[in-house]
């Protein structure tokens, strides 16, 4: 019976989303499950749009914050009272890799909860942005968006779930001690929850932006440049007049005014993920080099015992990695959209239009001067870093590998 439920459940869930048309209905379900983990306990309510504190929320947030601690400080003193029959050199590295990872949760839950404020703020810049566009004419494609986060979530949720099933078989069949069970598996749940809700916020709400300063640039292209045969940029804006370039100042402050908005949303998220993103990025530096050597040296010692967890763990940092690598992507796609904006005030005013040249080039130096891509302290978030960060993990594995031949010699 309680499967039926819930498959009904799941139905009904999916027809809702395939039914709406607006993507913001699918945000309102990540939303739901933010609050329901504990996430985000500042709530907006809907008629009013006026913010409040969910108390139910607030104390799941504070209990999963309790939990962790608990949980960081317990599986110290188990591992060491009750985990003697099992502690060989994995072992005692894989709990400390664990401890580590649970303190590192603690430093995400505790900077969840300061998002609450903003990322309601994140949001309306996004909606004044769409509804400016709908009355240009030219509405922001919502129901692509909801596609590609629905697709973007059954992926997560299919590989999280894979994870999860992998991580407790592995600890199930690697500690022979029940309390050594029970408090590993319950502090890598938690730490997954937590990390997988910051993981979504912050993909969820860099993609919103990517796309809108595509469009923006888009709309520009359309209503400002020449019509190229064969060009595809028509495709998304089909109500705009493409036969026609508009020579009008008042049509160009709209531009910047719209990207005067997703300015302020970028900048919004500066200050709502900069903790996280800073605490993400050097955690990714450790945490696959010690899996990864961990699963190396299980196979070159044939310690077999703890080879299934280890290889769990490192599979889950490297695609933890690679989720690092998305946001890169999307903070990217950002800036080469500026870039892109840029290149088209210069074509432009390069279009012998006088009367806008002095104004285009001095918005040109504005957009320029503002770099909207997100940074990590004084580190902007692009390829270099990620390049960067692949060679310190190559480079640090190769000398822990030689380290550890040259001890066994």
């Amino acid at each position: 019976m309680a499967k039926i439920d819930l498959m009904v459940t799941v139905i009904g869930v999916w027809k809702y989303i395939i039914r709406h048309e607006n993507m913001y209905d699918v945000i309102n379900l990540h939303l739901i499950a933010l609050k329901i983990c504990g996430e985000l306990f500042v709530c907006r309510n809907r008629s009013t749009g006026q913010l409040y504190v969910s108390w139910k929320s607030f104390a799941s947030f504070v209990a999963q914050l309790i939990c962790l601690i608990m949980l960081v400080v317990g599986g110290y003193f188990a591992q060491r009272s009750y985990g003697k029959e099992d502690a060989t050199y994995l072992h005692r590295g894989t709990s400390i890799l664990i401890r580590f990872s649970g303190v590192f949760a603690v430093v995400i839950a505790i900077s969840n909860a300061i998002v609450g404020r903003r990322i309601w703020a994140i949001l309306d810049c996004f909606d004044r942005f769409d509804k400016r566009m709908q009355i240009l004419n030219a509405p922001v494609d919502h129901r692509t968006q909801k596609l590609v986060i629905v697709a973007w979530t059954l992926m997560f949720v299919v590989g999280v779930s894979s994870f999860m099933l992998g991580f407790v078989f592995a600890i199930s069949t690697n500690y022979s001690n029940m309390l050594l069970r029970i408090v590993t598996i319950t502090q890598i749940i938690i730490f997954v929850m937590v990390i997988v809700s910051i993981l979504c916020q912050i993909v969820i709400v860099m993609y919103l932006g990517s796309y809108r300063f595509y469009h923006l640039r888009r709309f520009y292209e359309v209503n400002f440049l020449p019509w190229k045969t064969g060009s595809i940029l028509l495709s998304e804006l089909t109500s705009v007049n493409q036969f026609r370039r508009l020579a009008d100042s008042t049509s160009f402050n709209t531009v910047m005014e719209l990207y005067g908005t997703l300015r302020e949303a970028v900048r919004l998220m500066h200050r709502a993920y900069s903790v996280q993103l800073l605490s993400m990025t050097v955690s990714n530096f450790p945490t696959p080099t010690l899996a990864l050597f961990g699963m190396y040296r299980s196979f070159m010692t044939s310690n077999y015992d703890m080879q299934n967890l280890i290889i769990t763990m490192a599979a889950s940092s490297m695609m933890y990695l690679m989720a690092y690598f998305l946001l890169i992507f999307l903070s990217t796609s950002i800036k080469y959209e500026t870039q892109r904006l840029i290149e088209c005030f210069h074509h432009f005013t390069n279009l012998n239009n006088v009367e806008f040249e002095s104004m285009i080039k001095v918005s040109a130096d504005e957009v320029n001067r503002d770099n909207v891509a997100l940074h990590v302290g004084p580190v902007e978030l692009n390829w270099k870093l990620a390049f960067s960060m692949i060679g310190t993990i190559i480079s640090y594995l190769v000398i822990l590998i030689q380290f550890d031949r040259s001890s066994a010699g």
